[in-house]
């Protein structure tokens, strides 16, 4: 019996450790109804930027640029793989009306991603909402309308920091280079230009607030 009160302390310590964690990064932000990032995001193609590369290898190709408020609807971070390495955050942002409490808390956005494959996310109307009542096509097209999921490139450790704490509900003012970046294995990796559609931007963070 004297031999389970070790384990039972650390058993104890862990949940804990759990617990603080997710109060300060896990925990839904909680806001009033009402849109809280209404304008879209602008995203602007092109760049006169030159290319880089950072001190691990990567070699980046500035393609535009992406910038707004929005609110972080998912966070996941990653630490498997050479993507992750590259970008270690994955963002789900909303703006427009899915940027309504109202909105989006009618719906569970998960992430999903590994290794040996793309990382995305994915939302799912929970039972018994408004949302699931409307027609499927609907529903994908004010998806598509406000909603894209981010893989971020801290360009610094402050902003790296920041990324993996934001909160899901968290209102953020961002601004990144959308790249092309060819990994030291070869690999070429390219962002979306375009909001509407099922790819991902991949963005180099370059500025970021937490508003809210």
């Amino acid at each position: 019996m004297f031999g389970t009160r070790p384990l039972l302390w650390l058993l104890l310590l862990a949940s804990l450790i759990g617990g603080v964690h997710w109060y300060r990064y896990e925990r839904a932000v909680q806001h009033d109804a009402g849109a809280l990032a209404m304008p879209e995001p602008v995203l602007a193609t092109g760049s006169t930027l030159p290319p880089w590369t950072d001190g691990t290898g990567f070699r980046y190709r500035p393609l535009g640029r992406l910038t707004g408020r929005v609110v972080v609807v998912s966070r996941t971070n990653y630490s498997l793989g050479e993507f992750a390495h590259l970008a270690p955050t994955d963002l789900a942002i909303a703006w427009g009306s899915l940027s309504d409490p109202a909105a989006y808390s009618q719906l569970t956005f998960e992430q999903r991603g590994s290794p040996l494959s793309g990382r995305y996310v994915f939302p799912d109307i929970k039972r018994g909402t408004t949302l699931a009542r409307m027609p499927h096509r609907d529903v994908e097209a004010w998806l598509l309308a406000n909603l894209t999921h981010v893989h971020a490139i801290p360009s610094d450790r402050h902003i790296a920091s920041r990324l993996s704490g934001i909160r899901p509900g968290q209102v953020v003012e961002l601004s990144g280079l959308l790249v092309e970046v060819t990994a030291p294995s070869g690999a070429r990796y390219t962002s979306s230009l375009a909001l509407h559609d099922y790819d991902c931007e991949i963005a180099w963070i370059d500025g970021l607030d937490l508003v809210d």
